[in-house]
């Protein structure tokens, strides 16, 4: 864990337009991650966070996307692909001595790909991160905000 800024990439700009196209471009995503790796995933309820996080599941090879579910009261789910898959919700935890109480710092860029829900909670920068935050731009159509930090 880094605690400098970095610099972002020029962020790409992806328009989703339903939920099957969301978990179709986390698919995409899944496919080209580095392991180790971190997805940072911001947006307000509803979003389409864990749609996304399903496809990004599947795209790391999870053969039972149907498992991947949002870990709100759970915190930290794992599920297996082509590595570890960590799926963290921040959501319910306020302040670092709650985020770190579950770990985190264990296994977050270490050994497999974690994707953080509500990853605006977190303080520290990780390098090569990829950042994606989500917006909604009209019924079921969503603007997906992807960069990637570089330190």
């Amino acid at each position: 864990m880094v605690q400098n800024k970095g610099r972002k990439k020029k962020p790409k700009i992806i328009h989703s337009s339903s939920s099957e196209e969301t978990h179709r471009i986390g698919i995409e995503i899944g496919k080209t991650l580095s392991i180790p790796g971190v997805v940072l995933l911001r947006g307000t309820l509803g979003m389409g966070k864990t749609t996304l996080t399903r496809g990004i599941a599947e795209g790391l090879g999870c053969a039972d996307t149907d498992c991947v579910c949002s870990p709100s009261f759970t915190l930290v789910n794992i599920y297996r692909g082509r590595c570890p898959i960590y799926h963290v919700d921040l959501y319910r935890l306020s302040g670092a001595r709650d985020i770190y109480s579950i770990g985190i710092d264990d296994f977050i860029g270490r050994n497999g790909v974690t994707i953080v829900e509500w990853s605006e909670r977190l303080i520290e920068i990780f390098p090569d991160a990829v950042e994606i935050d989500i917006t909604d731009a009209g019924g079921d159509s969503r603007i997906l905000n992807c960069c990637q930090r570089r330190l």
